[in-house]
């Protein structure tokens, strides 16, 4: 088996798991065997990062780089997300029940 580059690699993620919401989590055996490689670099990662964020996906790895995670982004502002978030608070007729009465 050739080693696989980063492009071909991550154009293999894309067209299998593309779809995905919650995305998926590889180790670095994995990823070994997947791309023929016996080892890779921060920069091949990097590599296939670059390749996926086009297609709004995200191939980030752990601090201590054995654990990969491809997950998709999400381009929804944060400003926006609590803008709905304190809308729904707004109109929303239920009163919690931890609130104390003095």
């Amino acid at each position: 088996m050739s080693m696989v580059s980063a492009k071909e690699f991550s154009d293999w993620l894309r067209l299998r798991f593309e779809g995905l919401n919650e995305g998926v989590s590889l180790t670095r055996k994995d990823i070994n065997q997947l791309t023929g490689r016996q080892n890779f670099s921060a920069d091949f990662v990097n590599d296939i990062h670059f390749e996926l964020m086009r297609h709004d996906m995200a191939f980030v790895t752990d601090t201590s780089r054995e654990n990969f995670f491809l997950v998709p982004i999400n381009k929804q502002s944060w400003r926006e997300k609590l803008e709905q978030q304190f809308e729904k608070e707004i109109f929303c007729n239920i009163i919690p029940l931890n609130i104390s009465s003095n």
